[in-house]
């Protein structure tokens, strides 16, 4: 086996830090695109869901859910508005287009800010595999006579 001279000590220590590095961002965003894709699904559902709404007449009976698969009956007063959240906890009532129309709003910016994190998840995959050859020369040269 060869010893490695001091500077490919180094390179490799750095090629390592460096892949650990991409791979802890990589995971991030992972999450992060998670964390967004399931809000994608949420705002979709809650858009369908005002349009359901908006097809009914006030007086309808609808259930509720009240968690851990519990609902109540309960009847729409009114089918023409309905109280949204504009964020850092304040809601709104809205007419159900108004409402509709920020979700989609929000839809749109969200499939954006996702994009970005998909675009940066391939910039560090291939940041990662420009590294991973030095790596793999680094340590074949150590497994050598």
């Amino acid at each position: 086996m060869e010893k490695l001279s001091p500077e490919e000590q180094q390179k490799i220590q750095q090629i390592f830090n460096e892949l650990q590095n991409y791979e802890a961002m990589a995971g991030l965003l992972r999450q992060q695109m998670n964390l967004i894709a399931n809000s994608l699904t949420e705002l979709s559902m809650t858009v369908e869901t005002i349009k359901t709404i908006k097809e009914l007449k006030p007086e309808t009976e609808i259930l509720v859910p009240i968690g851990s698969d519990s609902f109540v009956t309960a009847k729409l007063a009114t089918t023409d508005k309905v109280i949204t959240g504009l964020g850092a906890d304040v809601s709104a009532e809205q007419n159900v287009d108004g409402a509709k129309q920020m979700l989609e709003a929000r839809i749109a910016e969200l499939g954006r800010v996702l994009e970005q994190a998909r675009q940066e998840l391939d910039k560090i995959g291939k940041q990662i595999e420009e590294l991973r050859p030095e790596a793999d020369r680094i340590l074949i040269k150590t497994k050598e006579k």
